[in-house]
Parts: C-alpha cells; sequence; structure tokens
C-alpha cells in the first residue's frame, strides 16, 4: 500500500468519525403535553417601610439659633425658625417655620405665660402648660399633628437672656395626627431669638 493510499485511507476514516461524533439525538414533542404547570403560589411579603428618616436631620438634636426639632415615639424632625413673634406687654411669644426635609411642611408653636410672667428680664426654668402646637402639611392641607386643646401641651423656658433676647427651651405634649389618633410629642427643643 502506497503511502499516498494510507493517507487517503486515514483522512477517510477520520472524516467518518467526525461526522458521527457531530450527529447528536433529536428529540420531538410532537405530541407530548405540556409540561404540567405549577398551581402552588407563593406570596412575598415586602419589609415594612423603614421608619421616617431625614438625612437633613442628622445631628439636629441639639439647640442650635433659629432651629426647632422633636421626636413622635422615635421619629426625629427638625426645622428651622424664620419667624418670631411676640406678644403685646412681652406676655409670651410664637415662633414658626419649615421643616428641614421638605418646605412644604413645618410647625407653629405659640408659648403664654402663666402669673404674669414677662419676657422682660432674664429668666430661667420658666414652665407654663399654655402651649399650643401644630405640625402641617400643605400639599395635604392637613395637620400632621396638632396639640389638643383640652390637654396641656407644656413649653419650659430653660433660659431666656434680655439682653440678647435669645430664648432656648423644651416642648412637650398629647397630640392628635392627621387621622386622630393621639400620639406624644417629646424631647421638643427650640432656640430662638425674640426681638
Amino acid at each position: 500500500m502506497s503511502i499516498a493510499k494510507r493517507n487517503i485511507t486515514i483522512l477517510f476514516f477520520f472524516m467518518v468519525f467526525a461526522f458521527c461524533a457531530g450527529c447528536a439525538k433529536e428529540y420531538s414533542f410532537e405530541g407530548a403535553t405540556e409540561p404540567p404547570v405549577r398551581t402552588d403560589t407563593v406570596i412575598i411579603t415586602p419589609p415594612p417601610p423603614p421608619p421616617y428618616f431625614c438625612q437633613s436631620c442628622v445631628g439636629k438634636d441639639g439647640f442650635e439659633e433659629n432651629r426647632w426639632s422633636f421626636y413622635d415615639d422615635n421619629i426625629f424632625y427638625c426645622g428651622i425658625i424664620n419667624t418670631a413673634i411676640v406678644a403685646p406687654l412681652r406676655s409670651g411669644f410664637t415662633f414658626f417655620g419649615p421643616s428641614a426635609c421638605s418646605p412644604d411642611s413645618g410647625s407653629v408653636y405659640t408659648v403664654t405665660f402663666e402669673n404674669g410672667q414677662r419676657l422682660d428680664r432674664d429668666l430661667t426654668n420658666i414652665s407654663t402648660p399654655r402651649g399650643s402646637f401644630y405640625y402641617y402639611d400643605n400639599p395635604g392641607q392637613t395637620f400632621l399633628f396638632m396639640n389638643i386643646s383640652n390637654i396641656p401641651f407644656t413649653f419650659v423656658i430653660q433660659t431666656y437672656d434680655h439682653q440678647t433676647k435669645m430664648a432656648t427651651g423644651t416642648f412637650s405634649g398629647s397630640v392628635r395626627n392627621a387621622a386622630g389618633t393621639g400620639r406624644n410629642i417629646n424631647r421638643g427643643k427650640f432656640k430662638v431669638k425674640l426681638l
């Protein structure tokens, strides 16, 4: 057998082998039924939303000039004070301003002194249960929190410097939310200049 015939024979067997190795068995579903459909359903419940959190309020739990803050349970709210009005004869004051997290919401505070107290000298640790408070939402035209008129809402003027007109204080009390449910506002703080 010549070398050329032997090479052709080897090449022929190689081609037959390659051709056979490339063949694969085909499967057909003709006439077969569809695969069974699963009837069990897995219901995935989304996790509850996280508590309200505002990045702008991080670190704003202290007394800062022209700022207010408070907690509703463990949810923290804060904002700025852009207006302060002193009552006639300096027998109380009102201040308000928007939330740090939404300019469409904010809070209003009114402090009315008892027993003839006035902002006419330096004061420390003056407490009054005759305060009012509400936290509003302009787009919804609702009060998210509003104090209950026949239940005291307490303000404590920790310091009032008559020379600088700066008042620093705390507040707390029972309120109703927009749904009418009772809530407790606590650890409220403010620092405001009362000209």
